[in-house]
């Protein structure tokens, strides 16, 4: 009997953990929950490797720290194929092409993601308005969540929490990427698979600190793991519970 291969990476942690959205297990199932986890594969470890050594060789980027993200899903019969970065500075668009895996089918989610108002007293998310409306978090299904902020910053526990919620991430712009095309396509229905791989380059000063996120894989440490606003984010976007089935 071959034993399956063990997993690299999870990304928002497992289905083993408890929804903080609609406070349910986050197994398949229970009540709904068609994306309990999401894991990498060896297919996106070798994709997001092309990206960053085409991006690197285009000699543009080397003083640049940043986080790569690349995403495949098959939803209703609809395969996608998603990358992108958390720098708002580097267009991935051009380099999609050296991606040898579904070659020409990738997609740049080159998206802004929701930015705190770091002015309001409790802090919340900018809302924008109705002529220069803010970005806003959504589901996978494209509801409307609320990823709840620290009350206040009075502690470098909660501001290093805020500023971790604020990040740019790859993996936001990803998600969120998936849930509007998927809105757009009215494609939502049976999920397949929701896979995802990132990898991190930090320039040789890094002023990011992302050295940090050098990945902590099971078979492969050049891969990412997720940051801690993250791993706190995409439990929110992943969960498809409706509205009107969540306990008050």
């Amino acid at each position: 009997m071959t034993m399956a291969a063990p997993v690299n990476l999870y990304h928002g942690g497992t289905k083993d953990t408890r929804c903080p959205r609609c406070n349910y297990g986050r197994n398949k199932g229970n009540p709904r929950h068609s994306i309990p986890e999401i894991t990498d594969s060896q297919g996106l470890r070798n994709a997001v490797g092309e990206l960053r050594n085409a991006l690197l060789a285009s000699g543009e980027f080397k003083t640049r720290s940043f986080m790569l993200g690349v995403l495949e899903a098959k939803v209703r019969g609809q395969e996608y194929y998603l990358a992108a970065c958390s720098n708002n500075h580097i267009d991935i668009g051009p380099h999609l092409k050296e991606i040898t895996q579904h070659k020409g089918k990738w997609k740049a989610a080159n998206r802004r993601t929701p930015e705190v108002d770091f002015g309001s007293t409790p802090l919340k998310w900018k809302s924008g308005t109705t002529g220069n409306p803010e970005p806003e978090w959504r589901t996978i299904k494209w509801e409307k969540v609320d990823i709840p902020l620290p009350e206040n910053t009075h502690n470098e526990v909660s501001r290093r929490r805020v500023n971790d919620l604020n990040k740019s991430c790859a993996a936001m712009k990803l998600l969120l990427e998936l849930g509007d095309l998927l809105r757009q396509n009215q494609a939502w229905g049976p999920v397949e698979y929701v896979r995802m791989s990132e990898q991190v380059y930090a320039a040789p000063e890094d002023p990011e600190g992302l050295r940090t996120w050098h990945g902590k894989g099971a078979t492969c440490s050049w891969t990412a793991h997720s940051c801690d606003g993250c791993m706190e984010r995409i439990p929110y976007l992943i969960c498809d519970v409706p509205a009107n089935w969540m306990p008050n």
